[in-house]
């Protein structure tokens, strides 16, 4: 399941103005925006053995390395077509000669991919994969998505790659915020367990891995599909009704509703559910908008994802908490949050909608954002925490005041 959701434009960085306010009274994190300003990436390169060279471009450069997002939201690892004809990487087929369909949903409905061959990855940090030293031990092998380009999308960045849990299954993501208050980008890397480069972290927040498989399709039966992972969440195990893990709360007008949120890094917005908007007491029109609000009270965003883009109506809701494995949450006054459905169905018919998604603007630097292709960046602030720390041989997200 690619359940990431992106803001469709490029947004600049630049330098945030001011820290997110601290409030005394129970160290609520006051004036996050809804856009982050950035998204983490990682360089990666492939081999068709684990032994063997990596594949390079066929021109004069010979290049090798690719920059992709490093999506938790993303099941499995997805390549351009773009990427995948100068890599020169091959589609599966099945016993009929047909190119192998998966079909996946995600914000938009659903989309088709092909299905690569098997492949070895290796990582290496951002922005550093220029190195080849730099990159680590080749893992694998992995079935990745290849994803057909078109649209205006395909003209605002050509040949995007995303990095999903297959790529960081079992291992720690670290991600040093520092960069993009100095007019940079998030600079990201992804390590075993146990290594020395991990920072202290003193916020720690429990993940539920849930699997979206049995969403999927596979046109041929009996054919292999791509290599897919279960996605970090924040709360209970929504197919687990006897899971009692602490889930994530929203009060809005002396009103609380609580949930399972998908932690998703190539999420640069967070999201709520129409359901729990509803049961905060939101009235909302045909299209999911919020109405009877203040104009200063509420924003709107474009978001895109799986099976194209669409426009998402959100509010600043009173308060978000999120739980830790201690007695306190981190939690968040003022927390802005798109209302949006993303619902996914089996073969069944059987349909699952996310409680919510929550993004990057939570955790990294962000900016209120108006307009669409060419957008106008309003307030910004820095990120709460310097370093952003995914366990997930532990299962565990870790997070360091900034």
């Amino acid at each position: 399941m690619l359940l990431r959701t992106r803001i469709l434009y490029a947004i600049l960085v630049v330098s945030a103005s001011a820290r997110p306010n601290v409030a005394l009274a129970d160290d609520a994190i006051e004036g996050v925006q809804p856009a982050a300003l950035d998204q983490p990436r990682i360089f990666m390169c492939l081999r068709r053995d684990a032994r063997g060279k990596s594949l390079e471009t066929a021109d004069k450069e010979a290049l090798s390395g690719i920059e992709a997002f490093l999506d938790t939201g993303a099941s499995g690892v997805v390549l351009s077509s773009d990427t995948c004809g100068k890599l020169g990487v091959k589609s599966e087929h099945a016993r009929d000669g047909k190119e192998i369909a998966y079909e996946d949903v995600g914000v938009g409905g659903s989309e088709r991919f092909a299905v690569a061959e098997p492949l070895f990855f290796a990582l290496a940090p951002y922005p550093n994969g220029e190195d080849p030293t730099n990159y680590d031990k080749p893992f694998g092998p992995i079935r990745a998505q290849i994803r057909p380009e078109g649209g205006i999308l395909a003209l605002i960045a050509p040949g995007m790659d995303v990095a999903g849990m297959p790529a960081m299954s079992g291992k720690v993501v670290v991600i040093d915020t520092k960069p993009l208050a100095q007019m940079d980008k998030l600079r990201t890397n992804v390590v075993p367990p146990g290594d020395r480069s991990i920072p202290k972290t003193n916020s720690h927040v429990p993940l539920t891995y849930v699997s979206f498989a049995r969403f999927t399709k596979i046109s041929s039966a009996g054919a292999i599909g791509p290599s897919v992972t279960g996605n970090p969440m924040i709360g209970p195990d929504p197919f687990n009704p006897s899971d009692k893990r602490k889930p994530i709360v929203v009060t809005y007008k002396g009103k609380t509703a609580s949930g399972t949120f998908l932690l998703d890094t190539g999420a640069a917005t967070s999201m709520i559910s129409t359901k729990l908007a509803k049961e905060l007491g939101i009235k909302l029109n045909e299209n999911g908008s919020p109405i009877g609000l203040a104009k200063d009270q509420t924003f709107s965003l474009p978001v895109g994802g799986l099976g194209g883009a669409k426009n998402a109506s959100g509010l600043f809701f009173d308060r978000l908490e999120i739980p830790t494995s201690g007695n306190r949450p981190i939690a968040y006054a003022k927390a802005p949050l798109l209302i949006c459905d993303i619902t996914v169905m089996d073969d069944q018919k059987n349909s699952f909608t996310l409680d919510g998604v929550l993004g990057l603007n939570y955790f990294v630097a962000s900016a209120e954002i108006t307009g669409g292709l060419l957008p106008d960046v309003g307030k910004m602030v820095d990120s709460p925490f310097r370093y952003i720390v995914i366990d997930h041989a532990r299962g565990e997200l870790g997070l360091a005041p900034n």
